[in-house]
């Protein structure tokens, strides 16, 4: 009987879907601790040119760049996914900006949360800046982690 070998999945590097991926710092970081890119979410046209440079020149491995996170269907990569990396916009929180929070346009946080329940990783890697936790906000941002399987 000749049997396929397989690895088992926890040998395998983390697969992780990068929103406000940017020009790629954190995705070279990502590398770094041996995680592998396979989905990023970049809305700047001058970072999606970046990312895709970089894979042209092999310094990053080939992976789909989609441009708008309000747009991303998270549920293809249901499954296929282990972490979800992102640093949702900072600009309505930021204490260097006009600190409009939720109502700030730029606020994205209602399509991360949205994206992490389509993709459902075991686990959310994500980053803002400290003014973010002088907002109520914060609470409900903790809130909606806390619903979606999330410990905070």
């Amino acid at each position: 009987m000749n049997e396929k070998a397989t690895i088992p999945s926890q040998l395998l590097p983390p697969r992780t879907l990068d929103l406000f991926a940017g020009a790629g710092g954190g995705i070279l970081g990502g590398i770094l601790l041996g995680w592998q890119t396979i989905c990023a979410v970049e809305i700047n046209s001058y970072c999606q040119q970046v990312l895709s440079q970089r894979q042209a020149d092999g310094i990053l491995p080939w992976f789909p760049i989609f441009n708008d996170i309000r747009k991303f269907n998270g549920k293809p990569w249901r499954g296929i996914v282990d972490i979800v990396t992102g640093g949702f916009p900072c600009q309505p929180y930021s204490t260097a900006g006009r600190r409009k929070g939720e109502a700030d346009k730029r606020n994205l946080w209602p399509d991360t949360i949205r994206v992490l329940r389509e993709v459902a990783p075991p686990i959310a890697f994500l980053e803002n800046v400290p003014g973010l936790l002088s907002f109520d906000y914060f609470g409900e941002i903790i809130g909606d982690l806390a619903e979606s399987g999330y410990d905070a």
